[in-house]
């Protein structure tokens, strides 16, 4: 089976765990900004962050067999607000790299004002360059999960960003039909605190009308074997009985289109 990790931190991977990872039949990988960096206060720590994503952990990955693209955002909390707006500024210029895939991890998490108002501003600029969009939502188990949720297609649709380039990451099960329903692209997180990869398969087998619509990604996978969670899940599909066709249409066809990627 061909595999794309549409959202994968290969910056925290040991290399060994990437080499076995591309054995698994991971081709290539989005490598998103976290949206969560507490200690990252000041913009040229996030410009380090940002070279080192388009230089390193570019080429890296690729020396053993994974192509990777990448994803940028200016986290959520930590910064400075001066930091933020300077971030903002040089982000268009780092955004005409030719690894950059999108935008992302963007989004909300508690729904709070700053948080919008940065998130609607993420949207501007993702319309204005025409690229997809990667949406961090909170984890299944907080208790806001399903509110803010709501309040990030509403602001979605409110800046009249094109939904459809939107993959609305960390789905559980509690919001999964609202995700559906929604019009985005849906990203099945294999995560401890998110999906199972059985659970995924699931979703898979029983949305037929929505496979072009699914994405399945190991998210942070909480390190070592979790990183692995996407090829676990496609093993749980063909244990359900899916078809090879099937099976790489989520995990192949769907993030090679919805993130443009480039390769054979």
């Amino acid at each position: 089976m061909r595999i794309i990790d549409p959202h994968l931190h290969t910056d925290r991977m040991k290399g060994k765990d990437l080499e076995t990872l591309s054995v698994a039949g991971v081709e290539a990988a989005i490598l998103p900004t976290p949206h969560l960096l507490p200690w990252m206060v000041t913009a040229d720590s996030l410009f380090r962050m940002w070279d080192n994503f388009l230089d390193f952990q570019v080429k890296h990955p690729k020396s053993l067999g994974v192509d990777v693209k990448v994803t940028l955002g200016v986290p959520f909390y930590g910064m400075e607000h001066e930091a933020i707006d300077q971030c903002l500024k040089k982000m268009q210029e780092y955004l005409k790299h030719e690894a950059i895939a999108g935008l992302g991890e963007i989004g909300l998490d508690a729904g709070i004002e700053n948080e919008v108002d940065l998130f609607r501003t993420h949207l501007q600029i993702a319309k204005e360059q025409d690229l997809p969009i990667i949406v961090h939502t909170p984890t299944p188990h907080e208790p806001q999960a399903e509110t803010v949720l709501a309040q990030i297609v509403n602001v979605i649709q409110e800046e009249n960003f094109p939904i459809g380039r939107a993959v609305l990451d960390h789905t559980g099960l509690n919001t999964l039909q609202a995700r559906l329903d929604s019009g985005a692209m849906v990203g099945l997180s294999i995560c401890y605190d998110k999906l199972s990869p059985e659970d995924a398969a699931k979703v898979v087998l029983e949305n037929p009308d929505k496979r072009d619509r699914l994405l399945v990604n190991s998210e942070f996978g909480w390190g070592g074997d979790g990183y692995f969670s996407v090829p676990r899940s496609v093993l749980a599909m063909r244990r359900m009985g899916l078809k090879r066709d099937t099976i790489e249409q989520v995990t192949w066809e769907n993030p090679k289109r919805f993130f443009n990627l480039d390769i054979d």
